[in-house]
């Protein structure tokens, strides 16, 4: 009966002693890491918002890149801009192509907002009007290279749709060749 006593008193005290230790520290979390943008190499909501930014860009840059290739006083600038809007036309095929590959119907949601890099209607018509329309139109034509170029770096790294990672790497190589032409012709 001692021995049970014994036996009984020492399991609460051990017990006790237990609760009282502060528990083990919880291994850390793992960093959270976003979500796929889409089931591995699907057309997901990135590469859907990519392709259809790229698309708006695209087409507000090939009405300065028009404008450009017919108006510049530079015959170099002038060659230039209409390069460029070939080049833009080819890629706004490829970008439509991607979503209708994946059976996504274009939506401008960006029709009317001022966003770096894509020329808004009022600096198209500031153009138009401007008294020194090449300095105008390079200052443009930077601002569309330099920005599209960061978005289609981040798609390059950031989607799935392999794809849509192909045509955003071409289109950053794409860019900066582009402002380094555009750095030599003034």
């Amino acid at each position: 009966m001692v021995t049970r006593l014994l036996l009984a008193v020492l399991l609460v005290t051990g017990l006790a002693a237990c609760a009282q230790q502060a528990p083990p520290p919880a291994a850390p979390a793992p960093a959270a890491r976003p979500a796929p943008s889409a089931p591995p190499g699907g057309f997901g909501a990135t590469e859907q918002a990519f392709t259809q930014l790229e698309i708006a860009t695209d087409d507000q840059a090939l009405r300065m890149l028009g404008t450009g290739a017919r108006r510049a006083s530079s015959a170099r600038l002038r060659g230039y801009a209409a390069a460029l809007a070939g080049a833009r036309r080819a890629e706004l095929a490829e970008l439509h192509g991607l979503l209708d590959a994946a059976g996504v119907r274009y939506q401008n949601l960006h029709a009317g907002h001022d966003m770096p890099g894509m020329p808004t209607n009022a600096e198209l018509i500031g153009l138009d009007a401007a008294s020194d329309f090449d300095a105008t139109l390079v200052d443009l034509v930077r601002a569309h290279l330099s920005e599209s170029a960061t978005v289609a770096r981040s798609a390059a790294r950031e989607v799935a749709h392999p794809a849509t990672r192909d045509l955003a790497s071409r289109m950053a190589s794409a860019r900066a060749a582009s402002l380094a032409e555009l750095g030599r012709l003034g």
